[in-house]
């Protein structure tokens, strides 16, 4: 089978490719995982999204909205290497202001427990115990909530709120699109290069076992996002300087408080 080129990729897929060379003989395998958000239901988006998993037999996390019409999902979890985890209560705003989230920041412990819990039995029964808040919103007591809850770990964005205390967290570092004017593909060369800088970033600080995370959003794909994401994955998926991990072996491998 031909593997998948990347589009308009040109000067910084060559870059990329001599940053994996200095891993290699580094001796160094970089560390790659993939969290696809807004899971609901089964639609067409969705299954292809599942088929460039199989192709590449890449590990996939979907981050699935709590609902009693996710039933379906199940299925999922019969097919390529994919887990299921909880992405939030329900996926409505309720902050007031610019910046999204579900929970106000005034509500106390025991409602985001009491949220977090009684939207649980809305998932499918084989859904692993890790939390991805929607938009990335950290309420100040999200991580005490997460533990009372039994959470073994959850991920969201750099640029959120940094937490010491909770379950494990390992954060998504790397969106395939640009939100502001509309969801859109960022680009294959921004996203090459940012991915690129990521590596660097941690080959020069000796970082070898901070996972890169790439971030998608199938319902909100468009043609270019597509492509590149099949090819992306047909670049890096059996490249010997990288390795995909799920990212409940990544949570697993790091315990404690520790956050990437």
């Amino acid at each position: 089978m031909l593997r998948p080129r990347l589009p308009s990729s040109g000067l910084a897929l060559i870059r990329l490719r001599l940053e994996l060379a200095r891993w290699r003989r580094a001796g160094r395998r970089a560390q790659f995982w993939w969290r696809d958000d807004d899971v609901r239901w089964r639609t067409p988006h969705l299954e292809r999204l599942l088929q460039i998993a199989e192709k590449h037999h890449a590990p996939l996390t979907l981050a699935a909205i709590p609902d009693p019409a996710n039933f379906e999902l199940q299925g999922c979890l019969e097919r390529a290497p994919v887990e299921l985890v909880q992405h939030g209560v329900d996926h409505q705003n309720r902050r007031q202001g610019p910046a999204a989230g579900e929970f106000p920041h005034d509500w106390p412990l025991e409602r985001l427990i009491k949220e977090i819990t009684t939207s649980r039995v809305h998932l499918p029964p084989r859904a692993l115990p890790i939390f991805v808040p929607p938009w990335n919103d950290i309420h100040p007591q999200l991580p005490a909530a997460l533990a009372a809850c039994g959470f073994t770990g959850w991920s969201a964005w750099p640029g959120a709120v940094p937490t010491e205390d909770g379950p494990p967290r390992i954060d998504a570092h790397i969106d395939l699109l640009r939100w502001r004017g509309g969801a859109r593909f960022r680009g294959s060369g921004k996203m090459l290069t940012t991915i690129r800088q990521a590596l660097a970033e941690r080959r020069r600080q000796e970082g070898w076992a901070r996972p890169v995370g790439l971030l998608t959003h199938h319902l909100d794909h468009d043609e270019p996002a597509w492509a590149f994401l099949d090819g992306l994955l047909g670049e890096l998926r059996t490249h010997p300087a990288v390795e995909w991990r799920p990212l409940s072996a990544l949570l697993a491998s790091r315990g404690g408080h520790a956050r990437a």
